[in-house]
């Protein structure tokens, strides 16, 4: 059987559980603004809309730089061939 969990991969599984919980995080923003979404002031909704769309971008983002990192650090390579 397969161990996920080892001392070689632990620092790859923590950005793995990370990347999750930031994801969640978002996901419950975007379900409170749904929710009270016809509550709010337009603008307040708006900004919140903003903020979703500001953090949804840092969080792709973020994970192709880690992806890149790996797949760089894995392969011994200075730069991505194209």
């Amino acid at each position: 059987m397969k161990k996920y969990l080892t001392l070689k991969n632990i620092v790859y599984r923590s950005e793995q559980v990370l990347i999750v919980v930031a994801h969640l995080i978002l996901l419950k923003w975007i379900f409170y603004c749904l929710y009270e979404g016809g509550t709010m002031e337009v603008s307040k909704l708006m900004l919140h809309f903003t903020g979703m769309a500001i953090f949804g971008a840092v969080l792709i983002r973020g994970t192709a730089y880690l992806v890149q990192r790996r797949y760089m650090k894995e392969n011994n390579l200075t730069h991505i061939p194209k």
